[in-house]
This record gives structure tokens, C-alpha cells and sequence, in this order.
């Protein structure tokens, strides 16, 4: 990804948690902050509960790809913090892209 880092540390998550603004959809939560930078930082939290290291590192890499088709037309500067729901497991990937780009609009975030 070429102008996004990644959110790493469980305090950078939960202050996002804490302050950010949140969309959701039967597939995706994602939470959103202005980070003061020239770039913006994901964070994708896959939770135990969706299945096994497998399932969970394959709907990582879905979301991530899907961000970084996108991520051109996204504005900069924030923190994204993206939570898949168990609907997502059974989801295609175009259902992903569509559920991704839906709530960024909602955010405002893109261009």
C-alpha cells in the first residue's frame, strides 16, 4: 500500500475505538479519526470468534486487497480501523469491495 501504514499498537486501536466515528454494515464496522498526517493508517482487527488463523488471515488479506484498490480515492490523514462481522466468512469478494467502499463513503473519506 503505498500511502498507508499499518496501526499496530492496542492503544493506537483503542484510542480509535474510544474517539473515533463509527459506520457499520452487515459485513464491516470501521472506525475513523483524523490523524494529523500525510498519510493514513489501517488497522484490521479480525476477532477469534470468525474461525480459526486460516479463515481469519484469508478475510485480512480480502480486506486488505479491497483497501488498496481503492485506497487512490481515499482522503489522507486518518486513521482506519476495519472490524469484519461474521457475515463477511460467506461473503465474495466483490461483496467485500462493495461493503468497503459504501462505508468509507459514508465517512466521508472519499474524493
Amino acid at each position: 500500500m503505498k500511502f498507508t501504514v499499518s496501526l499496530q499498537k492496542n492503544d493506537q486501536f483503542q484510542h480509535l475505538y474510544k474517539k473515533g466515528k463509527s459506520a457499520g454494515n452487515k459485513c464491516l464496522v470501521v472506525f475513523v479519526e483524523k490523524n494529523g498526517l500525510e498519510q493514513n493508517r489501517l488497522g484490521i482487527s479480525v476477532s477469534k470468534k470468525m474461525g480459526g488463523a486460516v479463515v481469519r488471515n484469508l478475510l485480512r488479506r480480502r480486506i486488505k486487497e479491497a483497501y488498496r484498490g481503492m485506497e487512490s480515492r481515499l482522503t489522507y490523514g486518518y486513521d482506519i480501523a476495519i472490524l469484519p462481522r461474521p457475515d463477511l466468512a460467506t461473503a465474495t469478494y466483490q461483496e467485500i469491495v462493495s461493503a468497503l467502499r459504501h462505508l468509507l463513503k459514508r465517512q466521508g473519506l472519499w474524493k
